[in-house]
């Protein structure tokens, strides 16, 4: 014969239950608040630093580092909580996200959008006390970095 609790038994694991629940979901945020707001794509310093890491790159004719550069300083990027949308030449687009890891100075995040890298791990490292924030540019390869400056932090508010 199963054992009966008590009322004050139950109450207690149900009590239990919810502090738990609300432990794991808190847990479970989507974004980080360094993100949100908006970025945008710095071309200056992504070149220098191009350039520094990889002199080769002074080596191309003019018209293809032309295009290499232009490649960059077009993109702006706006976080909200668990979504990132996009504007790079005009086109808009917007994807999920979610955060799988943080530190003092960089998050990691996934897509959920084949469009970027779907699945793969994309770090975010923040600088100059997260008004900006350098990540890796995938399918660029050649270990290339972009920097994001900040327009706007959640709020809306300009910095």
């Amino acid at each position: 014969m199963p054992e009966l609790w008590t009322l004050a038994e139950v109450a207690r694991m149900r009590i239990a239950l919810v502090i738990l629940s609300m432990g794991l979901l808190a847990g479970c945020t989507r974004g980080d608040t360094r993100l949100l707001g908006q970025w945008r794509s710095n071309r200056d310093a992504t070149v220098a630093a191009a350039l520094q890491q990889d002199p080769r790159w002074r080596q191309l004719p003019p018209e293809k580092f032309e295009r290499f550069r232009d490649m960059f300083g077009d993109m702006t990027l706006t976080y909200s909580d668990g979504m990132v949308t996009t504007i790079y030449h005009g086109k808009q687009d917007s994807f999920r996200y979610r955060v799988v890891s943080r530190g003092s100075d960089f998050v990691v995040i996934r897509t959920e959008t084949p469009l970027m890298d779907k699945d793969r791990d994309i770090r975010i490292r923040f600088v100059d006390g997260g008004a900006s924030y350098w990540v890796d540019t995938g399918p660029l390869g050649n270990d290339l970095q972009e920097r994001f400056d900040r327009v706007t932090t959640g709020t809306g508010v300009n910095k």
